[in-house]
């Protein structure tokens, strides 16, 4: 494996070809690169878990958006026909599955309905 180093002698990169920068050869079971790909791999996790919280803050945050649209519309600051047509497509898509879902019956009318757990 070949290594590329930052100005402290630390691995900033490895290769498995020979690459400009990648000055260094080290065996690939050495405990330098171990280490090196313990520490990427904890970055990688951690990085993962802040990326799907801000997945999902990114949904919360739509529906915060939603309301404060519903909001101005209700109040008359904005018309919603001023929204860019692909943003009303979305706001009206959204509240139609809304209230799609509002409506589903989801009570057995009798004991031979099976209930979804």
């Amino acid at each position: 494996m070949y290594v590329k180093r930052d100005d402290e002698g630390q691995i900033v990169a490895v290769s498995a070809n020979p690459e400009p920068g990648f000055d260094e050869q080290l065996d690939p079971g050495s405990s330098e690169l171990k280490s090196f790909f313990e520490l990427t791999s904890d970055v990688s996790s951690k990085s993962g878990d802040q990326i799907r919280q801000l997945r999902t803050s990114d949904v919360e945050l739509s529906r915060v958006v939603e309301d404060i649209i519903n909001l101005l519309t209700d109040k008359g600051l904005i018309q919603f026909t001023e929204l860019p047509e692909a943003a009303q497509q979305k706001l009206l898509q959204r509240k139609i599955l809304r209230r799609d879902i509002r409506h589903l019956d989801l009570v057995a009318d009798d004991d031979s309905d099976q209930m979804v757990p």
